[in-house]
C-alpha cells in the first residue's frame, strides 16, 4: 500500500507569500492589541485592588474608633460611599479600555492593509483562497 504523503501549499509562489505575509501581519496586529488590552486591564484591576484594600481599612478604623454599638451601622453605611464611587469609575474605565480596544481592532480589521495583499498580486478569483471572507 502506497504511503500518504500530503501535499503541501508551494510557498514560494508570489501569491501564497503575500497572502501568509498579509495575514501574519493582521494576526500580529490582533496579538499586539490583545497584549496593550490585558496590560491596560492589569493595571486598571490593581490600582481598584489598592483602593478597595485602602477602603476597608478606612471601614475598620472607623467602625473601630465608633463608642456607640447603635451607630455602627451608619458608620458602615457613611463609609461605604467612597468605595462605591471607586467601583462605579472602576466600571466606567473598564468599559472605556474595552470599548478602545474594541475600536482599534476594527478599525485595524477595516483597514483593508492586509486585504490589500491578496489584491496587488493579481491573484484570480480562483486562486484566491480568502475571497469569499473579502467583505469588499
Amino acid at each position: 500500500m502506497p504511503a500518504f504523503t500530503p501535499s503541501l501549499p508551494d510557498f514560494r509562489s508570489d501569491l501564497l507569500r503575500a497572502q501568509f505575509g498579509a495575514q501574519v501581519d493582521f494576526l500580529d496586529q490582533v496579538s499586539h492589541h490583545a497584549f496593550d488590552t490585558a496590560r491596560q486591564l492589569s493595571e486598571l484591576n490593581v490600582r481598584m485592588t489598592r483602593q478597595m484594600v485602602d477602603d476597608g481599612v478606612r471601614l475598620g478604623r472607623a467602625l473601630l474608633a465608633c463608642n456607640d454599638p447603635l451607630q455602627l451601622s451608619s458608620v458602615a453605611l457613611r463609609e461605604t460611599q467612597p468605595t462605591a464611587e471607586h467601583l462605579r469609575s472602576w466600571q466606567s474605565s473598564l468599559m472605556s479600555v474595552l470599548a478602545s480596544s474594541g475600536a482599534t481592532l476594527a478599525h485595524d480589521v477595516n483597514d483593508g492593509g492586509w486585504q490589500a495583499a491578496r489584491r496587488t498580486t493579481g491573484a484570480t478569483p480562483g486562486e484566491d483562497v480568502g475571497a469569499a471572507h473579502d467583505p469588499t
